[in-house]
């Protein structure tokens, strides 16, 4: 039977590779401020024991999706709204870290880092706080809209709404901005790859932007594209 304690930050984890799930469950075991409440090796077994078990924290690795973590990550927030989500992932790529970012995680740390900042960082999303790269928490913080707008931020905003962008860059911002890597849009609008990317060099350069992350953060840039 799992034990359950109101001090204690319950973690359910999801891990493909068993020697890893060992290593985490005696990482959880010898820490009084966190409890492993359930593990599992698939994703179906995800899905039923966050919903038979409710917890603050789900450790989800990406590779257990195959492609589909970005949906399966939604799926679960859905049926488990109260649960927040940290990301294991062993690609550091921007293309994994925006749809992992949009999907609704609370954050994503490499399995290559110490077990210390796993433990931060499962602190962090529990306490309400986004556990991602600095720039990107930097560029979010500088891009979330607020109830009170600033007039600089009025004014960046009616500027953006006037760059001029043709019709397929636009389509291929706005799906930059779903998290797509180059290859994955060009094969969605059938062109070349090689056209993909000198588009969004184009965008980067009328919007002032360096790469895709800024691009997707340049909020509310982002409802310009649809």
């Amino acid at each position: 039977m799992i034990e359950r304690s109101h001090n204690k930050i319950r973690i359910l984890v999801a891990e493909g590779f068993e020697l890893v799930r060992m290593g985490l469950h005696a990482l959880f075991e010898n820490h009084s401020s966190v409890l492993l409440v359930a593990e599992t090796n698939s994703i179906e077994g995800l899905f039923k024991l966050a919903i038979q078990h409710n917890p603050d924290v789900i450790l989800i690795d990406l590779q257990l999706s195959g492609d589909d973590y970005a949906e399966h990550i939604s799926k679960l927030l859905h049926v488990c709204p109260q649960s927040k989500i940290l990301a294991l992932s062993q690609d550091d790529s921007e293309h994994i870290y925006l749809q992992t970012f949009y999907s609704g995680a609370s954050g994503i740390i490499n399995k290559y880092q110490s077990s210390r900042l796993l433990l931060k960082a499962i602190y962090e999303i529990h306490a309400g706080h986004s556990m991602f790269d600095r720039q990107l928490t930097k560029l979010a913080q500088q891009t979330r809209p607020t109830p009170n707008l600033s007039a600089e931020i009025q004014t960046e905003d009616i500027t953006l709404q006037q760059v001029k962008l043709s019709n397929c860059e636009r389509r291929i911002a706005c799906l930059a901005c779903e998290g797509l890597s180059a290859k994955e849009i060009s094969l969605q609008l059938i062109v070349t790859e090689k056209t993909v990317r000198n588009k969004l060099s184009a965008v980067y350069k009328k919007i002032g932007v360096k790469k895709q992350i800024e691009l997707c953060l340049k909020a509310p840039f982002y409802n310009y594209f649809k």
